[in-house]
This record gives structure tokens, sequence and C-alpha cells, in this order.
């Protein structure tokens, strides 16, 4: 062989080891995790401030207890797909519109921002990871027998056979009955005090879950409970949830509005904001006769009100209505689910 030719063959050899390099190289920088800081900076800053001390309408994130959370999936969903309305923070109140970003940014983003967002300035809060991005992103319903197992295994055990001071589940004449009203108003509203199932008495205490349970999860593990194991029963649906007395209502109505409402309304329906929001108890449109005025203000908002049409279902603003005015001294009647299905 040549020189020449052997000298051309190096000189190949050491480009195609370049260009490959180069190849390599491009794929690692093209694969590099978000820059979360540089996102803010894009973003955010405007509004939240360099510093995360917020301005104006806008709230801090710098020392903010919804941004540090254990818990952060409200945080991933407000990133997700905004929020406009009040919002109170360190005990001031913020009212500018935080736009959706979940069509503008990955998930590897929006987890890259939270996780500098939980770690800058005093916060001190854990990572955010792109598969909890991902996961609020298509949320799944849990199923009644996941219910069951994350909640009430522990005490009527896993095949429903209870203990000595929990009862069965399974063969339980109260939990099979034809109408579930009594059913689910246990579950809503808990339970104390001596019962006999089967003979045998049993003196567990039965928590409520009137704060943890929507009606949407209460159809779906009472429907669970009554066909496991050897129970037959027909299962449950949400309009019968609703439809279980006032009592079950306003259970499930006051978590509902302890959650969603009393940050700007108060909790015991006084207003707040200094005057700003106002209050709920004696109110004119909550003890009217025809609650269809106060549905369709929950549902369509008005000014700071946002509306909660598509982020509660039917029977939840049924049941959050039919809480408020009966709270506090109301005297407005009972919302059905019916009512607000009716209510364009």
């Amino acid at each position: 062989m040549s020189r020449q030719l052997t000298a051309a063959l190096v000189c190949a050899l050491i480009a195609a080891a370049a260009s490959t390099l180069h190849v390599r190289a491009g794929s690692a920088a093209s694969a590099a995790a978000p820059d979360g800081k540089a996102i803010f900076a894009a973003k955010c800053a405007a509004c939240h401030q360099a510093n995360g001390t917020g301005g104006g309408p806008y709230p801090p994130l710098a020392g903010n207890g919804d941004v540090t959370a254990s818990d952060t999936a409200t945080l991933i969903l407000t990133v997700l797909n905004g929020r406009s309305g009040p919002i109170q923070v360190n005990g001031k109140t913020f009212s500018g519109a935080m736009p959706a970003w979940k069509d503008q940014f990955s998930s590897d983003d929006i987890a890259a921002v939270l996780t500098y967002i939980r770690s800058a300035w005093t916060n001190k809060a854990a990572a955010v990871t792109s598969e909890q991005v991902a996961a609020a992103r298509n949320p799944i319903a849990l199923s009644g027998g996941q219910i069951f197992a994350a909640k009430c295994a522990t005490c009527h055990q896993a095949s429903g056979q209870g203990t000595s001071a929990y009862p069965p589940l399974n063969g339980n004449p109260h939990v099979s009955a034809t109408d579930p009203k009594e059913m689910i108003a246990t579950i809503v509203n808990g339970r104390s005090g001596a019962l006999v199932v089967n003979g045998t008495t049993y003196n567990g205490k039965m928590p409520t879950w009137k704060g943890q349970l929507s009606h949407a999860d209460i159809a779906a593990v009472a429907t669970y409970i009554r066909s496991a194991w050897t129970n037959k029963a027909p299962g449950v649906t949400e309009q019968q949830v609703a439809a279980s007395g006032p009592s079950v209502l306003s259970a499930v109505g006051a978590s509902i509005y302890a959650s969603k409402c009393a940050s700007c309304h108060g909790a015991a329906g006084q207003g707040g904001g200094h005057g700003t929001f106002p209050a709920l108890a004696g109110d004119s449109l909550v003890n009217s006769a025809d609650p269809n005025g106060m549905i369709a203000l929950v549902e369509h908002g008005r000014s700071m009100m946002p509306s909660w049409r598509g982020q509660l279902s039917a029977g939840d603003i049924a049941a959050v209505a039919t809480f408020v005015r009966a709270a506090w001294g109301n005297k407005g009647g009972p919302v059905s689910e019916q009512d607000v299905t009716a209510v364009k």
C-alpha cells in the first residue's frame, strides 16, 4: 500500500471519528435536561419577579406554603391548567390570572421549572418529577376496589370479614339492602356506638369520610363493597349519593366548601377581603326559595367569583349549595343534582 493511500485512509478515519463525536455531542446536548431557572426567567419572572417575591395581583412563590407543600398535586395542576379568581397567600389576597401552560411546555419542562421554584430563594422542598406531571395531565380515577384497599381494608379486612371490633361487610344485610341510603350515610358521616350485624355486636368507630371522598368516590366504593365477595347487591350511582338526603349532601358539601370557598367567603360564611368577598350567611340569593340564581353563579362565576363548571361535578355543586343554604342560620332548601343540570 502506498504512503499516499495510507495517509488518505488515516485522514478518512480521523474525519469519521470526529463526525461521530460531533453527532454524539449534539445528541447529548439535545437530550440535556431542561433548565428550570431559564424557563422561570423567560415565562414566570415577569409576574412573580426574578426573586420570587411576586407583585401587584401576583402572589409570591418564595415562602409560599402552597409551592413547598409535600403534596404537589395542586401546584402541578395550577401550572398545567392555569387559575383564575382570588387566592390567599400568607394572609394576603391576590387576584391575578395564571395562564395554562400544558400546551406550551412538556412534562419535563414543567417538572424542571417547578423543581427550581421549590428549591430557589428560601424554599427547600423536594424535586418534582416528569412522571408526576405526566400523571396529572391524564388523571385516572381510582376504582372502588382501590379506594376500599386504601381506606377501608385496615378495619374491615381485605376480604370484608371484619374483626372483633369492626363488622364484616361480606354477608352484611346493611350493606346489601335494596336501598343503599343507610350505607351511603354511614360512609359520609361515620358512625359510633354499638352495631349488631348477624347477631354479633361491634363497637368499633367508623370515621367520617366527608372530607376525603367525593360523590364519585362514594358511589365507586359502595358499588365495589355491595358486589364483592359473596355480596350480590346492585351498584350505587352518583345520583343515588346525591339523593340520599340533605344530611349526606350537607356533609359532602361542607368538605367542598372548606377546600374551595372558605378562603374567600370565610369559614363561617362571614365574607372576607374587607368586603371584597360577600358574606353568604343571611344572603338573599342563598336563601331564595328558587336556587337557580345561586346555582348559576356557582357554575358561571361573576366578577372575582370563578366559574366552577368543569371543576366540580353537578352532584358536588348540589352538595355545596345544599350545605351553604342550610349553614349559619340560612333557611334555603336542599339542592338536587337535577336542579343543577337544569340550569344552563
